[in-house]
C-alpha cells in the first residue's frame, strides 16, 4: 500500500502555537478520520528528521503531535537546517509515495525521489514588499528569490484560499494547473457557540463580562493592523462612551510588540481598555469567542485567518476587512469594512453596540458559513491531491 508523509517536524519549534502550526495539527486530525480503518492510503507522520538523514515518524496523527509539542521547542534555523540537509537522505530510506510539507521552507538541498507537494499559506511579504523586505536577508531581490525557489521547487501547491492562490500566479508567476485550492477546516466538534463548562471561570480569570468587549486572537506585526484597531476602539468608546467596551487581545507577543501595542494604546487613549491575556489554550480562546459582543479581525492581508472561521463557529458576531482572503471567508456572515479606515471600523463596532438585532443576525449567519469549513472537507480535498500526484495525474 502506498504511503503518504504529511511532515509535522515544524511542530518542534514555537510555530506550534501559530497559525502554521494549527493548519498541521488540524489536517493531520483530519486526514486521520478521512482514511478511517480500513484505508487505501497510509498516511505516515514525520516527528523528526536529523541532517544525517535519521527519521522518526508514526502512523498515529494524535500521538506524533503529541510527542512533538510536549518536547521544548527548539530554535527555527537548527530544525530548518536539519531539514534541508536530512530530509532527502530520510526519505530514501523511508520510500513514501508522497511527501506533503505543510510550510514551504525549508527547500530539500536535493530533489526527493517521491513527489514533493507544499502548502502555500500566503505571499504577504511579496505584496507589501516596504514593510517586510530587509536587506539582512537579501533585500527585495532575494525574497523574491527565495520565494521563487520555495514554490517551483515543489511538484503542486496547495493554496489555503483562492486569494493565495491568486497571489502564487500573479506575484511569482505560478501556472494555474499546479495549484489546488483547499481551504483550511476547523474541527466543528470544538469550535461550538454551545456554552463551555469554564466559560465563567474564563471570564472572571481576565475581569470580563458578557457582550463587554471585543475578542481578538493574534500577532500585532504590520498587517494585523494594530494601528486601525486601536484607534476605531477609541472612536467607538467615544461615540458611545456609556458601553465602557474592551479590546481583549489573545496571543503570545514580544516584549518589543508588547510594549509597542501599550505605548500605542495610550496614545489613543484606551490603555485601561485593552486587555493582554498572552497566549491561551483552545477552551479558554472558545470562552472568550463565546462571550464577546464581536470578534475584530481587520488585517491588511491574510492567508486565510483562522480566527474569522473560529469565532463564527462560535456564534460570534464577526468584523473583518473587505480584502484578501478576509472577504472570502465570510462571505455575507460578517460586517466587512476596509482597515485602513479606522472610522469605518468604528461605525461596524457602534452598530454591533446598538443592535442585538444584528448580533443575532451575525450570529446565526457565521454558525452557518462557519460549517462548511469542516476538517472532513479539508481532509477529503488534501487526500484528492495525494492520489492524484501518487498517480501521476494533474490534481
Amino acid at each position: 500500500m502506498a504511503t503518504a508523509f504529511l511532515d509535522l517536524t515544524v511542530l518542534a519549534t514555537d510555530t506550534r502555537v501559530r497559525g502554521i502550526g494549527r493548519y498541521l495539527v488540524e489536517l493531520a486530525t483530519g486526514l486521520e478520520r478521512a482514511v478511517g480503518p480500513a484505508p487505501k492510503l497510509a498516511l505516515g507522520f514525520l516527528e523528526r528528521v536529523d541532517f544525517t538523514g535519521g527519521a522518526t515518524w508514526s502512523g498515529d496523527a494524535r500521538a506524533a503531535i503529541a510527542r512533538v509539542t510536549a518536547a521544548p521547542a527548539i530554535p527555527s534555523l537548527r530544525w530548518s537546517w536539519n531539514e534541508r540537509l536530512g530530509l532527502s537522505r530520510a526519505l530514501d530510506r523511508l520510500r513514501p509515495a508522497l511527501l506533503h510539507q505543510g510550510v514551504p521552507y525549508p527547500t530539500p538541498l536535493r530533489r526527493p525521489r517521491c513527489p514533493r507537494l507544499v502548502t502555500c499559506h500566503d505571499l504577504v511579504p511579496l505584496a507589501f514588499p516596504a514593510e517586510y523586505w530587509r536587506w539582512q536577508s537579501g533585500g527585495a531581490t532575494g525574497r523574491r528569490w527565495l520565494d521563487a525557489r520555495r514554490y517551483r521547487s515543489a511538484d503542486h501547491l496547495i493554496a489555503i484560499s483562492r486569494a493565495t492562490a491568486d497571489d502564487l500566479m500573479t506575484l511569482l508567476g505560478i501556472e494555474a494547473r499546479r495549484i489546488s485550492v483547499v481551504e483550511n477546516g476547523i474541527d466543528l466538534e470544538q469550535w461550538s457557540a454551545d456554552a463551555g463548562p469554564n466559560d465563567d471561570a474564563v471570564l472572571a480569570r481576565h475581569g470580563l463580562e458578557r457582550g463587554s468587549y471585543l475578542a481578538y486572537a493574534g500577532d500585532a506585526d504590520w498587517r494585523k493592523n494594530r494601528d486601525g484597531m486601536l484607534a476605531a476602539l477609541a472612536q467607538a468608546r467615544r461615540a458611545d462612551p456609556g458601553k465602557a467596551l474592551r479590546l481583549v487581545w489573545a496571543g503570545s507577543l514580544s516584549t518589543d510588540k508588547r510594549t509597542r501595542l501599550i505605548e500605542q494604546a495610550r496614545v489613543e487613549g484606551v490603555a485601561d481598555a485593552v486587555v493582554l491575556t498572552g497566549f491561551v489554550p483552545d477552551d479558554d480562546l472558545r470562552a472568550l469567542y463565546r462571550n464577546a459582543l464581536g470578534l475584530l479581525f481587520v488585517s491588511r492581508a491574510e492567508g486565510f485567518g483562522f480566527p474569522v472561521v473560529e469565532g463564527m463557529a462560535c456564534g460570534c458576531p464577526v468584523i473583518t476587512s473587505n480584502r484578501s482572503s478576509m472577504a472570502e471567508l465570510a462571505e455575507g456572515a460578517a460586517l466587512l469594512v476596509d482597515p485602513e479606515r479606522p472610522a469605518e471600523i468604528a461605525r461596524a463596532i457602534v452598530r454591533l453596540c446598538e443592535s442585538e438585532a444584528l448580533c443575532r443576525e451575525l450570529s446565526q449567519a457565521g454558525r452557518a458559513r462557519a460549517a462548511t469549513f469542516s476538517l472532513e472537507r479539508q481532509a477529503a480535498g488534501t487526500l484528492a491531491v495525494y492520489q492524484a500526484l501518487i498517480a501521476g495525474r494533474t490534481p
